[in-house]
């Protein structure tokens, strides 16, 4: 039986900036969808459970209701290793109704750099 070998774009290896980040193997093209990845996305209740706990910096938040609070969901896949940076070169969509983050290029991604997503207002809490 023959394999069928699949290289993914993306791989984890030891980021400059914070332990392990996402490496681009492959260049990517202002607006190029990278991948996109299936949540898992908590209850309210669930979401603030993690807080104070190693996990809360690995989750994406979904929404937030009228009294202000949250749901953040897990995402399967290399997504979670992104790194933050304010000059990101690589942007994240949550689409809670489908249950998918997409991560896309933002501006060129040459081969072997780290992709970088902006954690926006969570990022003096996650950081």
């Amino acid at each position: 039986m023959q394999k069928i070998g699949y290289a993914s774009p993306v791989e984890v290896r030891q980021s400059p900036f914070h332990g392990r980040g996402l490496f681009a193997t492959v260049s990517f093209e202002t607006g190029d969808l990278i991948a996109t990845y299936p949540l898992l996305i908590l209850r309210e209740e669930d979401t603030a459970a993690i807080r104070g706990t190693q996990i809360h910096h690995y989750v994406f938040y979904v929404d937030e209701n009228e009294n202000g609070h949250m749901r953040a969901a897990v995402a399967f896949g290399l997504i979670s290793m992104c790194n933050h940076s304010p000059d990101a070169n690589a942007d994240f969509t949550v689409d809670a109704e489908a249950q998918t983050v997409s991560l896309s290029a933002r501006k060129p991604i040459p081969a072997e750099t780290e992709i970088l997503i902006d954690y926006e207002e969570f990022a003096d809490q996650i950081l």
